[in-house]
């Protein structure tokens, strides 16, 4: 009873404060961030107490001065989140650089240390803003932009607080007070410390990609923060991110000094979703605010939401457990040219197919999939023997399963596929006709046109095929007419890799 006496007493005397769910990307993460702070905190300070909800942040302290000085300690850590180790091209010393992405101002480098302007990163500075955002003080006159909160000093919103923010003074992004100048300095000191600690949170996942002149910045999202702190606190246990990579922080295996090098923005997603799979958890993050921040002066940062849906997460949880990986699956995709030492692979068009087939397969778009497979450009995809069982398992998990025909039916697709495959090395025009047919009677009429083109092969090359395949699709079409696009987009799928190996066979070439 004594025991819990002093508790209510030394609540009673504590310092509370509370923060509610803001409902933004931006802020949300900002919070838990800001959360995982506190932890730290309280490994020096056992008297604050902490608690995290599904709506809110919670926390109390008796000494402000001994949990101001334990803050400042810990956020002079988490700066060194923004800045990497590089070497000056000029005289090849080692200096320190801002990350590419982080949108604070740099000022005049001493001694090859970075200085930033924002205030909050000023050590001189930083004590102040602590002072106005949890010490009391009556005269509270103003409502905050982000929070509501009555607060006496101003903060101004900006880019370094909440990036969305433009030199306009319009508040683009900001949920709460759509776009009114009038209000654009007025904010909180509490959501200002808030919104500028985000840019030092270790569990967001950023890809620089030089060839796009842009930085994708993922933040998850979810609606609740004791959701979104267990999401983040398993990245970050699971070894997959590592904050000291310049132009990433995604390894290629777990607690490595690697970096994964991926092609772009949705490269990089199935990449982490493999990893977080692999090695933390099966409850991966759904939804994803991805901040697109050019690099250069012009800050134009723009905003993309993406949502994976359940089933296409469900699928690579499957991959995963039969030990096939479907970002490694992706790295053995080529886009292929001719050149006088046989086809090789053009890397331009493999990094631009390699994103695209991750955008369609996350986005759930088989369509736009099984399109970027075909021939094109004076060149072919191909696939290396490993990428391409990976790859026959996907097209199973992802598509044929969920249309509820038997497995072995696969195999009429698969062997029309080697059958247009066949006569595409002779007539290139056949497979594109295949994929614009947009009815039946189209359909039926290519249907028609390959069994004449079949008629003329020679007895030899009739042995590389089956011929009476063509039968047995005409039954499975007629048996699933309300589904006989998608049969389509299947057989132009296995057109395309039937024809990649005949290309590299009979052109020179290999994966």
């Amino acid at each position: 009873m004594r025991i819990e006496e002093e508790k209510r007493s030394r609540r009673f005397k504590n310092k509370n404060f509370e923060v509610q769910i803001y409902h933004d990307f931006w802020m949300d993460n900002a919070l838990e961030n800001f959360y995982r702070i506190l932890t730290r905190v309280q490994e020096e300070i056992e008297s604050l107490e902490i608690e995290l909800t599904h709506e809110k942040l919670s926390f109390s302290f008796e000494n402000f001065e001994m949990f101001k000085e334990a803050l400042i300690s810990e956020i002079q850590h988490k700066y060194k989140n923004m800045i990497v180790m590089d070497r000056d091209k000029k005289t090849g010393a080692k200096k320190e650089v801002k990350k590419d992405f982080i949108l604070l101002q740099e000022g005049k480098k001493e001694g090859g240390i970075v200085r930033l302007k924002e205030k909050i990163y000023n050590w001189n500075e930083l004590p102040k803003i602590l002072e106005f955002a949890f010490k009391e003080n009556k005269k509270r006159e103003k409502r905050c932009i982000m929070c509501g909160r009555a607060h006496k000093k101003n903060f101004e919103l900006k880019q370094a607080v909440y990036p969305l923010v433009t030199k306009t003074k319009s508040l683009s992004g900001v949920r709460t007070v759509k776009s009114l100048p009038e209000y654009h300095k007025n904010l909180c000191p509490l959501c200002y410390l808030l919104g500028a600690l985000e840019w030092t949170d270790e569990a967001t996942i950023y890809r620089t990609v030089r060839d796009d002149n842009m930085t994708y910045l993922f933040l998850p999202v979810f609606e609740s923060l004791e959701e979104l702190n267990i999401f983040k606190e398993s990245t970050l246990y699971s070894g997959i991110l590592n904050r000291s990579g310049r132009y990433t922080n995604l390894l290629v295996r777990p607690n490595s000094d690697e970096f994964e090098n991926t092609p772009g923005e949705y490269t990089t997603l199935l990449a982490f979703y493999e990893k977080f799979i692999q090695n933390a958890s099966e409850n991966a993050c759904q939804e994803w605010a991805v901040l697109h921040i050019p690099l250069g002066k012009v800050k134009n940062v723009k905003l993309e939401t993406i949502r994976v849906s359940e089933g296409i997460l469900s699928v690579i949880n499957e991959l995963i457990q039969n030990s096939q990986l479907p970002y490694q699956m992706l790295k053995g995709i080529f886009f292929n040219v001719k050149t006088e030492k046989g086809y090789q692979a053009d890397w331009n068009f493999t990094n631009e197919l390699r994103e695209g087939l991750a955008k369609a397969f996350l986005f759930d778009n088989f369509r736009e999939f099984s399109k970027l497979l075909l021939p094109r450009k004076g060149g072919f995809v191909s696939l290396s023997s490993e990428a391409r069982a990976v790859f026959e398992e996907l097209i199973y998990l992802w598509r044929w399963r969920r249309l509820g025909i038997p497995k072995e039916k696969l195999d009429v697709i698969r062997s029309v596929g080697n059958i247009v495959a066949k006569l595409s090395l002779e007539n290139p025009s056949l497979l594109y006709k295949l994929d614009k047919t947009r009815n039946l009677e189209e359909f039926w009429s290519v249907l028609r046109e390959i069994s004449r083109k079949m008629a003329g092969l020679e007895k030899e090359e009739l042995r590389e095929i089956k011929p009476t395949a063509i039968d047995e699709l005409v039954v499975l079409v007629k048996e699933n007419e309300n589904i006989w696009k998608e049969l389509r987009d299947l057989l132009v799928v296995y057109s395309s890799m039937y024809l990649a190996v005949k290309k590299l066979k009979q052109g020179g070439g290999s994966q």
